[in-house]
């Protein structure tokens, strides 16, 4: 089943954006078009980009709700690290999925959020929407992003609990893919979620 990933968006060089003077909006628009067109892929069924096996790249990021805190990744249990922002559309509905698969582990495993060139206020009210409950470090900058080889939103990175990615999903997860994901995991002794 393809779906649908929103590739990372990329602000024009001040000198082009001079040049391009008010054709800046039109030329935004198609270059919009074409990142979307060209993002029509793949759900991973493991490490499109590289990273399937490999140990999971650390991060300490700013919480999106606390600016003073901070949300990093630990190893011990596995971890779910969904990358997302407000203005893709896909990544909107995944959200509720993963907070109901979330509260059903009990613990048993790890979700986090990584928000990627947002707004800190859009990013907050997205969680307010979608009832995330989970911690959501803040990456406006696309740094953590980057060190994931991110390649465009929603991404989903399954690390189990010696920190070694076990699987990566590119595009929107239903719950149906999410639950056959979560149970690879656990048929590996990983898990243990109901």
């Amino acid at each position: 089943m393809a779906a649908t990933t929103v590739p990372l968006p990329r602000r024009a060089p001040r000198a082009i954006r001079r040049r391009a003077g008010g054709r800046m909006p039109l030329i935004g628009a198609v270059l919009a078009v074409a990142g979307v067109v060209a993002g029509v892929a793949f759900t991973g069924g493991g490490g499109g980009n590289g990273l399937v096996g490999d140990a999971a790249p650390s991060f300490s990021l700013p919480d999106v709700r606390s600016p003073g805190a901070t949300v990093a990744l630990t190893t011990g249990r596995p971890t779910v690290v969904n990358f997302f922002a407000a203005w893709c559309i896909p990544c909107r509905a995944e959200l509720t999925v993963l907070e109901q698969a979330a509260r059903r582990s009990a613990g048993a495993l790890s979700f986090v959020g990584i928000d990627v060139n947002d707004s800190r206020s859009a990013a907050t009210d997205l969680l307010v929407d979608a009832g995330v409950t989970y911690p959501t470090g803040y990456d406006p900058d696309r740094s953590v992003a980057g060190s994931y080889r991110l390649q465009g939103m929603p991404t989903t990175v399954f690390i189990d609990a010696e920190g070694r990615v076990a699987d990566v999903a590119r595009g929107r997860l239903t719950a149906a893919d999410l639950e056959r994901r979560l149970d690879r995991l656990d048929r590996a002794g990983e898990v243990g979620i109901s």
